[in-house]
């Protein structure tokens, strides 16, 4: 008698931000739900503060590519079959949609109804986009109710009024070609699926975002800041900020005369309390000059905050920015109106809060990482 062997399906995360591109290689294997990380790989773009949407999208396709290719070396020529691409915010749109329905009766809730929410509430969005060249890449349904009643699974319930909100993201035709014709020619037959990192993170914190409180998760990558909003359990916004961890990194390297690596390391001596008093004073000062673009960027969170009379705000900071306190601090009071002060949590999450979702862990490198380590943990949410 011979034992089957266990099957094992090879995967890749990707990250595609706007100072680099990375990707976590990972193995999936049957009877567990459980990712395990086999290797990180990052490729980043040459920073510069003069580049568009189109250089962007040119510069990620060309890393893109680069990590590819490494991988295929990393397992002697083998390909992965399965793929999650997460996308940053300079590269799609996003918008949740309401979807009403009143019956003539009361009767039970099918999936071709949700299917048929789901139809209507894509051309909602499409035609709120108002993009012809647009392709939908992510549906999310994010909250039911029934009579008025939240549900976590509306299927099988009966009800006569039913009231949805589905979040829908589009991508490019022309970004997401090229990222599919990439993969397809080491791989014709590969699964490849596209996401965003509020939703994945939104996936991913289910079980400690409450429905009953705002929140705001800021994600502080190296030239943008993704800010997502949610009440009631529903993204209702993503607000891209112009500011990034590379806008401090570029200072730093102008101050000292170094390149962008060794700041870094400065800003990582600096924020792991590893530089002598002199040095740490130094970095403080730049920073602190820094941070005032960064508080009248960030006024527009807490303008639109208001606008919703969001209270009891738990505020969750992720990306590599998330390693500077400064940044964080300066947020809070006394720039924030005292009601909305009085009610504000502030947290760091750092991807190894969700390690025991995984098999294996890898070297996933801090809050910088959160959304690469959210990619790989969401595929237990996708058949």
């Amino acid at each position: 008698m011979f034992l089957q062997k266990s099957k094992k399906k090879i995967g890749l995360a990707f990250d595609i931000g706007t100072a680099s591109v990375s990707a976590a290689l990972f193995e999936l294997r049957d009877g567990d739900p459980r990712p395990y990380v086999l290797k990180i790989f990052r490729k980043f773009y040459t920073a510069s503060l003069n580049r568009d949407v189109s250089h962007f999208s040119k510069s990620t396709v060309v890393q893109f590519s680069g990590i590819l290719e490494d991988v295929k070396t990393e397992l002697n020529g083998v390909i992965p079959e399965t793929y999650v691409i997460g996308l940053s915010s300079i590269f799609y749109l996003g918008k949740t949609e309401r979807v009403y329905e009143k019956r003539l009766k009361t009767s039970a809730v099918t999936q071709s109804d949700v299917i048929n929410f789901i139809g209507r509430g894509r051309q909602k969005f499409l035609a709120d986009i108002g993009h012809d060249n647009l392709v939908v890449i992510e549906e999310v349904l994010m909250r039911s109710m029934l009579n008025g009643y939240s549900v976590g699974q509306p299927i099988g319930k009966s009800a006569e009024e039913i009231e949805s909100w589905v979040h829908f993201v589009g991508t490019s035709r022309e970004l997401y070609d090229a990222m599919t014709s990439a993969i397809k020619t080491y791989r014709a037959d590969a699964k490849i699926r596209f996401s965003t990192f509020p939703v994945t993170t939104w996936l991913l914190m289910q079980e400690t975002l409450t429905p009953d409180h705002s929140v705001i998760i800021v994600d502080i990558g190296g030239e943008i800041t993704e800010v997502t909003f949610l009440v009631d359990g529903i993204i209702t916004e993503i607000v891209s900020l112009p500011f990034g961890v590379l806008n401090i990194l570029l200072c730093i390297a102008k101050s000292e005369n170094v390149d962008l690596d060794n700041a870094l390391s400065l800003l990582k001596g600096y924020t792991g309390n590893a530089l002598t008093p002199d040095a740490s004073a130094k970095l403080r000062g730049i920073i602190k000059k820094e941070m005032k673009p960064w508080e009248e960027v960030f006024e527009r969170i807490w303008q639109r905050a208001a606008r919703d009379i969001m209270s009891d705000v738990k505020m969750f900071f992720l990306g590599g920015g998330a390693l500077v306190n400064d940044m964080k601090n300066a947020v809070a009071p006394p720039l924030l109106h005292p009601d909305l002060a009085r009610g504000l949590h502030i947290s760091v999450i750092q991807p190894e809060a969700f390690q025991d979702k995984f098999g294996a862990f890898g070297s996933f490198d801090g809050p910088g990482d959160f959304g690469l380590m959210s990619l790989v943990a969401s595929m237990r949410y996708y058949k």
